[in-house]
C-alpha cells in the first residue's frame, strides 16, 4: 500500500536450467572421473567384521546374538547382508560424488522384491529401508553389483560374474538416461509392475525365467496376512494370541507392557496419513510377541502386533522394528539439499516413501518405552511379500533378477536425485560398467575374507554361534 514501507522479497534459489544441470554432472566427472569408483577400498580401510559385530551386539538383545552369528556365516553372500556397516565404513574412506540420492543404505539383492500396493497389485521394489540416509548415488549400486558378484562366486560361476556387475552397471546407466529425459512428475509414475516382470522374463532365451517369475509372483500372491495369521497365531480358551516359538516368535504375556503397548500404538497411528489414521483407529490390539527378522538387524528389538478390527475375520498383525541410527551416517560427508530427521523410525518412514513406487499404508514411527531411549518404525507383517531365490536359481534367472534390481535402483534414485546431472555423469559409454565391475569383483573378495574370518571366530569361539537347524 502506498505511504508503507516495503519489505525486501526473499531471493528464491534459480531455477536451474537443463544445461545447469548436465553441467553439474559433467563438472562431476572432471572433479572424479568415472573410472575411479572403480578403485577398490584399500584392506586396511575396512574395520575387522568381529570387531564390528561385537560392538554392535552391546546394544542388541544379548540372547540373540548367538543366532545373528550363525546366519551370517552361513555363506559370503550371508556374511555381505549383515555387514551392511563394514561396506559402509569401506565407501567412506574412498572419494565420492556430489550427486546425492536418498539412498537404500543396504542395496544388497536380498533387499529386493514383491509386495502388494494399496490398490492390492503385486509390484516389485526395493523392500528394506533400516539404513535409508541420503548420500552419493554410486554407493548404492556398488553395494547391488557386489551382492550379486558374491552370489555368482558362492555358486562357483566366477567367470559369469564380471558380466554381470557391467549388465547391472549398464541397465543402471541405461534407465537413468531414460528417466533423464521424462517430466519431473512422471519420474514418479514409474513402476515396475508384475506384467512388465513377466515381459521381461519372456524375453529371455531361456525358459527358466518366465517359469521361476510366475513361482514368485503366486509365491507372494499366498503370502497373505491371513495366512501369517493362521501361522503365528493359536486359539486359547477362545482367545487368538501369538505362539511361542523360541527365539524366533516369544510371546510377551505381561499386563504391565499391555497399557504401553496400547498407548504406543495410539502414538504410531499419529503419524500415519490422516486418511489412513481413521482406519487405523478402527483396530484394537489384542496380543503383542518379540520375533526375529532378517539377518543383520538380529538382536535389534523387533515386536508383532495382532489387531482386530470389525471381528475375528478381520484381523492384520503389524510389524515394529527398533530404528537404529543408519550405517552410512557416519560416513557421509554430503547430505545436499536433504534435511536431517533427528528421529531414526521417521527416517526410515521418510527414506521409504521417498524410494518406494507405493508404500505400505500402516507405515509410521513411534517411541519406545520412557527411560528406553528407543525409537521404532511400524508396517504390516507379509502383505504379499515375495522374491526370487537366486542362490538356487539358473543363472537365465539371476540375469533377469539382477536387472529388476537395477532397473528399480535408477527408478528409486530418480525419485530424489536430479536425473539430468546424474545421467550427464555417467555418460553413454561402458566407462561406467567396467569401474562397477572393477570395485565389485575386489570387493567380493574382501567379502570372502570377511566369512572365512568369522566363521574361523566362530570356531575358535571368539563369538558364539547359535545352532540354526530350527531357528
Amino acid at each position: 500500500m502506498a505511504g508503507m514501507d516495503a519489505t525486501p522479497a526473499a531471493e528464491t534459489p534459480a531455477h536451474p536450467t537443463l544445461d545447469d544441470r548436465i553441467e553439474i554432472g559433467l563438472q562431476q566427472a572432471k572433479e572424479l572421473p568415472v573410472e575411479e569408483l572403480g578403485d577398490p577400498t584399500c584392506r586396511t580401510k575396512r574395520p575387522d567384521i568381529v570387531d564390528v559385530l561385537r560392538s554392535e551386539g552391546r546394544d542388541r538383545i544379548a540372547d540373540l546374538l548367538p543366532l545373528r552369528h550363525a546366519r551370517m556365516a552361513v555363506s559370503p553372500l550371508a556374511t555381505l547382508r549383515g555387514s551392511a556397516s563394514v561396506m559402509a565404513a569401506a565407501l567412506g574412506a574412498r572419494k565420492s560424488t556430489d550427486l546425492i540420492v536418498q539412498l537404500c543404505g543396504d542395496a544388497h539383492l536380498s533387499n529386493f522384491g514383491i509386495y502388494a500396493s494399496p490398490e492390492r497389485d503385486l509390484v516389485f521394489d526395493v523392500n528394506d529401508f533400516d539404513e535409508t540416509h541420503p548420500g552419493p548415488f554410486e554407493w548404492d549400486v556398488l553395494r547391488l553389483a557386489t551382492s550379486f558378484v558374491t552370489c555368482l562366486h558362492s555358486r562357483d560361476e566366477t567367470d559369469k560374474a564380471a558380466t554381470l556387475a557391467r549388465h547391472i552397471a549398464d541397465v543402471y546407466r541405461e534407465t537413468m538416461e531414460e528417466l533423464s529425459k521424462k517430466p519431473t512428475v512422471g519420474v514418479l509414475y514409474e513402476r515396475m509392475t508384475a506384467a512388465d516382470i513377466e515381459a521381461l522374463a519372456d524375453e529371455a532365451d531361456s525358459a527358466a525365467p518366465a517359469k521361476d517369475t510366475e513361482a514368485a509372483l503366486e509365491k507372494a500372491r499366498r503370502r497373505t496376512q491371513e495366512r501369517a495369521i493362521a501361522r503365528l497365531t493359536e486359539e486359547v480358551d477362545g482367545k487368538a494370541r501369538f505362539k511361542s516359538k523360541p527365539p524366533v516368535l516369544e510371546r510377551l504375556d505381561d499386563e504391565n507392557l499391555q497399557g504401553y503397548v496400547e498407548t504406543g500404538y495410539a502414538a504410531f497411528v499419529e503419524t500415519l496419513p490422516p486418511e489412513n489414521q481413521v482406519i487405523a483407529r478402527r483396530y484394537k490390539i489384542i496380543d503383542f510377541a518379540r520375533k526375529v527378522v532378517g539377518v543383520g538387524s538380529i538382536g535389534t528389538r523387533c515386536f508383532v502386533t495382532l489387531l482386530e478390527g470389525r471381528d475375528a475375520d478381520d484381523r492384520i498383525i503389524l510389524q515394529f522394528k527398533e530404528a537404529t541410527p543408519s550405517v552410512l551416517a557416519p560416513h557421509v560427508k554430503n547430505m545436499g539439499d536433504f534435511a536431517r530427521i533427528e528421529h531414526e523410525g521417521q527416517r526410515i518412514v521418510r527414506g521409504q516413501k521417498m524410494m518406494q513406487a507405493v508404500s505400505d499404508l500402516f507405515l509410521g514411527w513411534v517411541d519406545g518405552m520412557p527411560g528406553t531411549n528407543k525409537q521404532f518404525f511400524g508396517r504390516q507383517l507379509h502383505d504379499m511379500k515375495g522374491g526370487f531365490d537366486v542362490e538356487t536359481a539358473k543363472l537365465a534367472t539371476v540375469e533377469l533378477y539382477a536387472d529388476l534390481c537395477a532397473r528399480t535402483l535408477a527408478r528409486a534414485h530418480a525419485r530424489s536425485g536430479d536425473t539430468v546431472a546424474i545421467a550427464a555423469y555417467l555418460g553413454d559409454d561402458k566407462t561406467f560398467a567396467e569401474a562397477v565391475e572393477v570395485f565389485a569383483v575386489a570387493e567380493a573378495h574382501f567379502v570372502a575374507g570377511d566369512h572365512k574370518r568369522l566363521t574361523e571366530a566362530i570356531a575358535a569361539g571368539e563369538l558364539e554361534a547359535a545352532d540354526i537347524e530350527d531357528a
